[in-house]
Formats: C-alpha cells, structure tokens, sequence
C-alpha cells in the first residue's frame, strides 16, 4: 500500500508548473491591458487638458479683440485691416502664445471713419507745432488720434481724449518682430504735456505704419464732378435765387461766387475751382440741409425755410486750385456733408495749390466767426488755423479730419469747440481669428463680426472653434 501511494505523489509532482504559468501569463496580460488603457487615457486626459487650456486662451484674447474694438482702440478698423492684421496677445496664457488675426470681409471701410483727426504734417516745415491748443480753454477731444509727430504737438491748458488714444508711426517702438511684415504696435513711453485720457486707461500708442498706409489715399468722388467739368457750359456758375433775405445756390461747379449777406447752397455736390481767399465777413453760408446732426451749428435764421424745404441729402464741397475760406467777424461756415461711396464727405479736396503755410480755413481774431464741418474733412496736404475760438460760438470738426496741421485758440468760456468722432450708420464685415499655439499643438476661434467704427458697436455673427 505504501508503494502505490508513493507512486501515485510521484506522478503528481511538477503538474502545478503549467498552472502557474498560465496565471502569470494571464494575470500578465491583464496587468499589460490595464496599464496601456491607463496610460491611453493619462495621455488623452493630458492631451484634453492642453486642448481645454489652449481654447480657453483663445477664447479670452479673442473676448480682449472684440473689447478694443468696442473701445475703438483697434486698428483693425482702418484701411491696414483690408489686407489683414496679426496682434499677438502680450502675455503667455495658460502656456499658450495667442495671436488674433483680423481682416475685412465685406462692406467697405470709411476713410478715417471712427478716428476725431489725423495729421499728417504733409508740407510741414521741419520745425514748429503742427497740432496746437492756445488761450485758456480746455479742450477735449472725442475719439481716436493719429499725429505724426507727437513731439510737435503742444497743449497750453489741460486737454483731454475722451474714449480715445492717441497713435503715431515709430517702426523702432513698435515693432517686435522683425521677420513680420504685418501691422505692429506697442504701447509708447512717450508723455505729452497737458494732456490727459478719459477713461486713464487711454494711452499713447506707436505702429509701423504711416497715416496713408492706415486711412488710403482713394477717397471716392462724386460722379457729379466729372459730369461738371465735361459739361461747363451746362454747370459752370450756374444762377443764384432771392427767396426773402436768403441768396440760395444750386449744385454745380463755381469759379466766381458772388455770396449775400445770407446764403443757402442747396443740397448736392459743389466744386470750387480757384477761387482765391472767400473772405466772410457779415456773411454766412450753410451748405446742405442737415443729415446726422440734429441742427445746424451755425445759425443762419434767414435760410431757415430754405433748408427746411430742401432734401436732406447734405452736401459735399469738392476744393481745387487755390480755393480757401477765411471767417472774419460776425460770419460762418457750415457744410453738412453728404454720402459718398462708404463715407459722409463734407470737404473733400481734389488739388490744391496753397501749401502748408497758407491754411485752408483760417478764423481770425473777433466776434462770431464760425466754421462747421459735420461729415469727413479731407485735406492731408492743407492746414487749418483758427487764431480764437470765442464764448458761445462754433467751431466744429464732426466726422473725422484728415488734416496736415491745426492750430487752434480755445477761449477759456468756449463751448461751441468740438472735434469728434460722429453717429454714423456705416459698417463693415470682419472677420477675426484668435490661434492658440504650445507645444502640443494650436486650436483657433474664429468670429464673423459686424462693425461701425464710429460708434464701436459690435454685432458678433457665428463664433465658432476650428480644429
């Protein structure tokens, strides 16, 4: 009996080897299955959390883009937006380098639209102020503005931006990257005198780019022009009418003008061709019936019923030769402006043969002597002068000026002083996209925006992420 026990232990022994093996082999692949599904899901898990953090970057300096463009502190809303702009976001986020790219889509943007004045310093002398506040008024200014040359400004008394900053054309401050061709900018060191923001955080801001290169330099014209001067017999000094104490002019393309005391230039599209110096003194022209502003700023009582009857498309007055004003005591003028392509034009000039020195508009010394331009100014080669800007009297720049120089006297009682940025109905299409880029990849937003410059309001159409 002993033997056949022992027999049988013998043939049991080594049997559990094979059982082993297979338990390791499968607690092995188990073991191997649930580490790579750990591992998967780590690296999907780290992989998430890097596409969540670059999103979330995107996101919010798209969210800052949209901000400045409410503020009205973008240059994405200038003609250098046509082509496209790139603006890195100044911080790493979330370890993330964020740019915004923004470019215009549709519509066509204004000239100068959403910017108060911009000077040029075309045909300046080398010295000298180009943009200059005397007196005591304390001025203020309601939207963005662009000078050349900061250093040539200077401000007597305080002067302040309202919802605005001021930029000027410095490649050294402003450019980052050498290798980028694109619009850059950068937040200057530069300080002026008396001169102060509304809201404070307003600055100073360099760009690479010139003022032509950001506003154009093809502003349209009316087809009205080209019409006149192939057809002066038709057009050229047409007749004027006497309606009570109102002298009242018809569009047409003038190289006399034989002003009353009182005058109504109808609405529509005038040239003025060589006319020399218009000298007002005792007389006042308004030119065009009221179109965004609610009332004229200059009175003229005797028109009144005149402008009232007349359509109220405005007018445009197209400048040539050596055509300019000068408003002496107890005179105005006011140009209502008129749509023209994309923009509202009140002065548009076409040639001109006058130079820097000698200004467009100048409103000497005395009382009551007014200058109104409630649509674009565009003069970038002229220069505006008015020595003294009286109590309770208008001196008005509304719809943006492009101008190669203004010098002004503010009295310290004037409150007719205005230059800024007006109510316009103007839009256009953007579309801007915001990349987020670390070392694991890049994800992008992307936003089809309507906006008006003018008021910088912002009507966001899709929003949407791109993978």
């Amino acid at each position: 009996m002993r033997q056949n026990t022992n027999r049988r232990h013998h043939r049991d022994e080594g049997a559990i080897l094979p059982l082993v093996l297979v338990v390791t082999v499968v607690l092995s692949i188990i073991v191997v299955g649930i580490a790579t599904y750990t591992s998967a899901g780590l690296r999907y898990g780290q992989q998430s959390e890097a596409r969540a953090g670059r999103l979330a970057s995107a996101q919010g300096a798209m969210d800052d883009a949209l901000e400045q463009l409410e503020l009205r502190s973008s240059l994405c809303a200038t003609a250098a937006g046509g082509a496209g702009i790139d603006v890195p976001f100044p911080e790493t986020v979330n370890g993330s380098d964020v740019v915004v790219s923004c470019r215009i889509v549709g519509g066509a943007l204004p000239p100068a639209d959403g910017w108060a004045i911009v000077i040029t310093e075309e045909g300046a002398p080398a010295t000298g102020n180009t943009f200059e506040f005397s007196l005591g008024g304390k001025p203020e200014i309601n939207g963005p503005v662009f000078l050349n040359s900061p250093s040539r400004s200077n401000f007597s008394q305080p002067t302040t931006i309202v919802e605005g900053d001021i930029w000027y054309p410095d490649d050294g401050c402003a450019v980052s990257n050498p290798s980028d061709s694109g619009v850059q900018f950068a937040r200057s060191s530069v300080t002026l005198n008396n001169l102060s923001f509304d809201p404070t955080t307003r600055g100073i801001y360099c760009v690479n780019r010139t003022w032509d290169q950001l506003f154009g330099t093809n502003l349209t014209v009316s087809t009205k022009v080209a019409e006149y001067e192939a057809d002066l017999g038709t057009w050229q000094n047409p007749g004027y009418n006497i309606e009570g104490s109102c002298r009242v002019f018809e569009p047409g393309y003038y190289t006399s003008l034989p002003l009353g005391n009182n005058n109504y230039f109808k609405s529509g599209d005038y040239v003025f061709d060589n006319l020399g110096l218009v000298t007002l003194k005792g007389k006042t022209m308004t030119m065009g019936n009221i179109t965004r502003q609610e009332y004229p700023a200059i009175d003229n009582t005797d028109c009144d019923s005149v402008r009232l009857a007349d359509s109220d498309d405005g007018a445009t007055l197209y400048i040539k030769g050596n055509t300019r004003f000068e408003s002496q005591a107890n005179s105005g003028i006011e140009v209502s402006g008129k749509q023209q392509g994309t923009a509202f034009v009140a002065v548009h000039v076409l040639n001109s043969s006058l130079g820097y020195s000698t200004p467009l508009f100048t409103a000497n010394n005395g009382a009551k002597k007014e200058v109104a331009v409630q649509a674009l100014l565009w003069a970038p080669y002229n220069s505006l002068q008015f020595d003294t800007i009286p109590a309770q009297k208008a001196a008005v720049l509304r719809g943006g000026a492009v101008v190669a120089g203004f010098t002004g006297g503010v009295s310290a009682a004037a409150v007719g002083f205005v230059i800024e940025v007006p109510t316009s109905a103007a839009s256009t299409k953007l579309l801007l996209e915001s990349t987020a880029t670390d070392s694991q990849g890049e994800n992008t937003v992307r936003v089809i925006a309507n906006y008006r410059p003018s008021t910088g309001e912002v009507a966001v159409a899709s929003r949407r992420v791109l993978d």
